[in-house]
């Protein structure tokens, strides 16, 4: 017993030093790169009767053909595609992929008209997605 009671104070005595502090633990603030946003002041000049209208995004769906780490792939489907589909077609690329979106759908039942008609032509993979889309002046 007299050895346990002398190894328990030798260790509550070793645990109360200041061998470690507090301050030893506080992370320095991490260092952010600079970000520097571009100067939109050429879009001020831009007239009304512009050629170049500006476009304005709105919640939507567009129906979602194929995915594809190969952009050459989805430009050869969209040249396909063009041929039969009267909707605006856009290559996307999120990081890692490339992804074939088709149409500016305001509602999903209307997305969903146009997607089985892309099932008709042969695509099984077409699926609508909820994104910002384009909207038509």
């Amino acid at each position: 017993m007299r050895y346990f009671l002398l190894i328990l104070f030798i260790n509550i005595g070793m645990c109360q030093s200041d061998f470690i502090k507090p301050s030893d633990f506080e992370d320095n603030p991490p260092k952010f790169p600079k970000v520097v946003m571009p100067s939109f002041s050429s879009y001020d000049s831009v007239s009304s009767d512009s050629t170049e209208a500006l476009n304005i995004f709105t919640r939507g769906y567009r129906i979602q053909v194929m995915i594809s780490q190969d952009e050459n792939e989805l430009i050869t489907l969209k040249n396909n595609l063009e041929q039969s589909i009267n909707h605006k077609i856009y290559i996307i690329f999120e990081l890692p992929n490339y992804k074939l979106r088709i149409g500016n759908f305001i509602n999903r039942k209307e997305a969903e008209n146009i997607q089985k008609q892309i099932l008709r032509l042969g695509y099984r993979t077409a699926w609508v997605v909820p994104t910002m889309i384009e909207m038509e002046n």
